[in-house]
């Protein structure tokens, strides 16, 4: 065999310059001050639910004194039928000596008594990671910076709301339309339930694209928000499936709300702009089913169930419809 044949020795080879940065792998210098510092002062006061239904819920401590219990008035209200309807008050106060805002809980006579750490308190200045037990549901008590009260915002936002639609997740308003059923049961009290489904979806996705449909949801779940009343709840469901409750009313009731919403979609051109300024647009129609409690059951499963039927039952008669259980 002739040395050209060979392949090269490796030893000969050039070794790579070591102290050469690979391509992308420098670090960008910024200069200083192009970057801001967050404000790290621990002045945002909160209530964190760890434990209850609404487990992850912040409440913020906004003002100088605020009313928790189970009441529609209070101004921290939480969803606990062994919380009183004003069961506790949390005061902030500004210490000019010590120069730091003070939060003091008072208990206002509750039924089931107020507990700090485990203790029975009626009256008791809060410090930061106390844990507060009103009924089933415990509070911690938080003193955040703006960095950690926007991270903690974001991740609540994030868990409880469908990023689309801006609507709940279905898993949310499960948990909501639980514990009202409860209350309900207990008061003798209606409640309605709507399944809502668009009519013929996929054809805009398979016409119009991904994009359109995608434009076509969140304007739906803007739609839906403005014609409930702040008190009723709702939700994405799945796919392009909505699904609401409207608290302390009736299947009419329930019906005369699914047809405002059913008529401001259908009025409602969905045109969507691309990033070429051309723009485009599509007419869609949603089918309602409704159903009542304690009509047509008594559990969520069972309501849910009642109100697809009736929502199956519109699609069979034509679509774009309102059908009661």
């Amino acid at each position: 065999m002739t040395r050209d044949s060979r392949k090269p020795d490796d030893a000969c080879r050039k070794p790579p310059d070591a102290a050469a940065p690979r391509v992308g792998d420098q670090t960008l210098v910024l200069p200083s001050g192009a970057v801001p510092s967050p404000d790290l002062t621990k002045e945002h006061a909160g209530l964190v639910v760890i434990q209850g239904r609404e487990i992850g819920r912040e409440y913020r401590l906004r003002r100088s004194e605020s009313i928790l219990g189970r009441d529609e008035s209070a101004t921290l209200r939480v969803p606990d039928e062994r919380v009183s309807r004003r069961h506790a008050s949390l005061e902030l106060a500004w210490d000019p000596v010590e120069k730091i805002r003070r939060v003091f809980l008072t208990d206002l006579g509750s039924t089931n008594r107020t507990y700090v750490n485990g203790e029975s308190v009626g009256r008791r200045e809060l410090k930061e990671g106390d844990k507060i037990r009103v009924g089933d549901t415990v509070l911690k008590f938080v003193l955040q910076d703006a960095l950690d009260a926007r991270f903690h915002r974001e991740i609540r936002d994030r868990i409880a709301y469908d990023q689309l639609t801006r609507l709940l997740t279905k898993e949310s308003l499960y948990s909501a339309l639980e514990a009202e059923l409860a209350r309900c049961a207990r008061y003798g009290l209606p409640l309605a339930v709507l399944m809502m489904d668009l009519d013929h979806f996929k054809s805009v996705n398979d016409t119009h694209g991904h994009l359109m449909g995608s434009h076509v949801l969140a304007e739906v779940g803007r739609l839906i928000r403005e014609g409930f009343r702040t008190s009723d709840v709702s939700a994405r469901y799945g796919g392009e499936e909505f699904v609401a409750y409207l608290s302390e009313s009736g299947a009419e009731e329930g019906r005369l709300v699914a047809e405002r919403i059913r008529a401001a979609i259908a009025a409602h051109p969905f045109t969507r702009v691309d990033e070429k300024g051309r723009s485009d647009t599509v007419r869609i129609t949603i089918s309602i089913g409704v159903s009542e409690f304690p009509r047509d059951g008594g559990t969520l499963e069972a309501l849910v169930a009642a109100a697809d039927r009736a929502l199956y039952r519109a699609k069979e008669e034509g679509r774009n419809l309102v059908r009661v259980a």
